[in-house]
C-alpha cells in the first residue's frame, strides 16, 4: 500500500465536530477536544464542536499496485494521513475496486456532511448531488467523511466511518443483504437505528464496518469488532455476511478468505 501526494499542502480553518454521548448526542464528548485546553463550543446546528484555524491539508491517492487499486482522497489533514491509510488496508482490494467502480470521484472531507435538516459535523455520507463550492470533486460520485468522524476513534488508530461509508457501496447490487440472515435477525436490524439516519441499511452497514474490523490482526481493532452479545458484532452476524457475494471468492482473494474465517 501506499500514499502519493496531488500537488501541494494548503491550509484551512475547519470544524471538528463532537460525537457526544446518549441517543441524542446532547451531552458533551467524554474526550478531549482538537484543542485539548479549550472547552467544545455548542450551537443548535453544530452540536458540539471546535473550529480549528489555519490546518494543514492535503490531497492523497492511495493505491495498491500490485492489485489494481486506486483511490483519490481530498482534503485530508495531513497528521492524519496514517490514519486513513490504516483504515483503508483493512478493506479487501475487490471492495476497492467496486468502490471505484461506484463512487470513482473517490472520497473527500469536509466540515459536515449533508443539507438543511440533514446536515451534521460528524459521520460521513454519500451524497446525491454535486457540491458547486467544491468544483474538483463531484459528490454525488464520491464519499463525504466529515472531520469530526476523525476524532472520535483515534484511540484504535482506524477511522470507522468510512469503514461504515464503504459498506452503502458494498450495499449497491447486493454485495451485502439482509438476504441471508434469519427473519428475526433481519428484523432487528433493519429497525436498529445507529445514527440519526433512520435507514433500514444502517445497522447492516455497521455490521460491515464491525467485520472488517474483526478480520483487522491488530488486537485492539479486532475487539473493536467482536461483541459477541451485540447483533451487528455476533458470530451470526458474521456468518450471514459470509455468504453475501462481498466475502465470497468473487470478491476475496484466499488470503482474504481466511482473513474473515471464524476464529
Amino acid at each position: 500500500m501506499a500514499i502519493h501526494m496531488i500537488g501541494q499542502s494548503y491550509h484551512q480553518d475547519i470544524i471538528i465536530g463532537g460525537y457526544g454521548s446518549g441517543r441524542r448526542r446532547s451531552s458533551e464528548p467524554n474526550y478531549f477536544a482538537p484543542n485539548p485546553l479549550d472547552s467544545w463550543q455548542h450551537d443548535r446546528i453544530r452540536g458540539f464542536y471546535q473550529e480549528v484555524e489555519n490546518e494543514n491539508l492535503i490531497d492523497i491517492h492511495y493505491y495498491r499496485s500490485n492489485e489494481n487499486v486506486s483511490i483519490n482522497i481530498y482534503q485530508v489533514i495531513r497528521s492524519e494521513v496514517l490514519l486513513l491509510e490504516r483504515t483503508l488496508d483493512l478493506i479487501p482490494s475487490g471492495h476497492l475496486r467496486w468502490l471505484k467502480d461506484r463512487k470513482p470521484a473517490g472520497i473527500i472531507f469536509a466540515d459536515s456532511a449533508g443539507r438543511g435538516r440533514s446536515e451534521r459535523y460528524t459521520g460521513g455520507l454519500n451524497p446525491g448531488y454535486d457540491d458547486a463550492n467544491t468544483s474538483f470533486f463531484d459528490e454525488s460520485e464520491g464519499i463525504i467523511i466529515t472531520y469530526g468522524a476523525l476524532w472520535r476513534y483515534q484511540n484504535i488508530g482506524i477511522i470507522p466511518t468510512l469503514i461504515h461509508e464503504i459498506g452503502h457501496v458494498m450495499t449497491h447490487a447486493g454485495k451485502i443483504s439482509y438476504r441471508f440472515f434469519s427473519e428475526s435477525d433481519r428484523e432487528t436490524l433493519s429497525n436498529t437505528r445507529v445514527s440519526r439516519n433512520p435507514g433500514s441499511l444502517e445497522a447492516l452497514c455497521n455490521a460491515y464496518m464491525y467485520f472488517i474490523c474483526y478480520a483487522s490482526a491488530i488486537p485492539a481493532i479486532r475487539l473493536f469488532g467482536s461483541r459477541p452479545i451485540i447483533l451487528e458484532r455476533s458470530p451470526q452476524t458474521r456468518t450471514a455476511l459470509r455468504r453475501c457475494r462481498a466475502f465470497t471468492s468473487r470478491m476475496l482473494s484466499p488470503y482474504e478468505m481466511l482473513r474473515f474465517s471464524e476464529r
